[in-house]
């Protein structure tokens, strides 16, 4: 492994991110990640999950590239990305994040103690995005880390942004392969069985960018869905189904409430959680398995695009 040089130096990062998307989905990606600030030791990672190794065609010498087409998982990316990496800090970032420029910096302006297994740093929606659907999501804090549905007191930390030491990240067998998503909630469970504890850095930041079509919105709600009822079998009462008619009901008062104020916005915003509130049950029926290596050359004759949410 590689260690600091200098006194006082940080650890040494592997940045490791999973993509599967297209030519200029993996350009965005390589100028995200030329921005980071790097040290001595730090290194750059894509775990190309694309049958046809989009990212290698694209990227220069400071991004190490790594093919990973066994399943069409997310997780198996991330698996393959460590599995290349050098040191003994892992950073997981989603490739449809930005980075800020300080973020390596900014996981370690405060001591890491020695019972800590993951870093949960913070992610914003990116402002940048001006549609209705980047507008709602900013609204309910999607994906933060700070004050959203995975923030502190949930003992999780998102792949969007996070820092793992290497050692426990191994000791556990690295991700769940095989789903499609929740493998990071249980990765974060797992961490708290074997004695690690999740920590905090809200100052180490990287901007989301949202879904803007309705339809891959809600696949990605159905997703968390599939996902949050593997992880209740995994882990007995931690991922329930959310209630359904309840949360229908208190939304459409809310939508009628807000109409007779004339708030436009903030009852569409209300509309969306009830729809989000359906697909997230539906994809709480729906199998969170992700495909192998024959099912993806099957579809790909059936010429499904070479696109997943990571």
């Amino acid at each position: 492994m590689r260690r600091p040089r200098g006194p006082g130096a940080r650890p040494a990062v592997s940045v490791v991110v999973p993509f599967l998307g297209k030519r200029n989905d993996a350009r965005r990606l390589l100028e995200a990640l030329a921005g980071v600030r790097r040290g001595p030791g730090d290194e750059l990672i894509v775990a190309d999950n694309t049958r046809a190794g989009v990212v290698d065609q694209l990227a220069g010498g400071s991004v190490r590239v790594v093919r990973a087409t066994r399943e069409r998982s997310s997780y198996h990316a991330r698996n393959a990305g460590a599995g290349a990496a050098h040191n003994d800090w892992l950073l997981f970032m989603d490739a449809d994040c930005v980075p800020a420029a300080n973020l390596l910096e900014a996981y370690y302006a405060e001591p890491i103690g020695d019972d800590c297994g993951a870093l949960a740093g913070e992610i914003i929606g990116d402002p940048a995005q001006r549609g209705f659907l980047a507008r709602y999501a900013r609204s309910r804090r999607f994906l933060s880390q700070a004050d959203g549905l995975l923030g502190p007191q949930s003992g999780a930390a998102v792949t969007g942004n996070v820092l793992l030491r290497r050692a426990a990240f191994e000791a556990l067998g690295g991700f769940v392969e095989g789903i499609r998503s929740g493998g990071d909630i249980d990765l974060s469970r797992r961490l708290g069985v074997a004695g690690w504890s999740v920590q905090h850095r809200p100052g180490a930041v990287v901007a989301h960018r949202h879904r803007e079509s309705l339809i891959g919105f809600l696949g990605m709600i159905a997703r968390y869905g599939a996902g949050a009822r593997w992880l209740n079998e995994r882990h007995p009462g931690s991922s329930p189904r959310w209630p359904l008619l309840p949360g229908l009901v208190g939304a459409a008062a809310d939508v009628a409430r807000l109409l007779t104020r004339r708030r436009l916005e903030p009852s569409l915003f209300r509309a969306v959680d009830g729809i989000g509130l359906i697909a997230h049950n539906v994809g709480y029926l729906a199998s969170n398995r992700a495909p192998g290596r024959a099912e993806i050359a099957h579809a790909r004759g059936s010429a499904e695009p070479d696109r997943q949410a990571l």
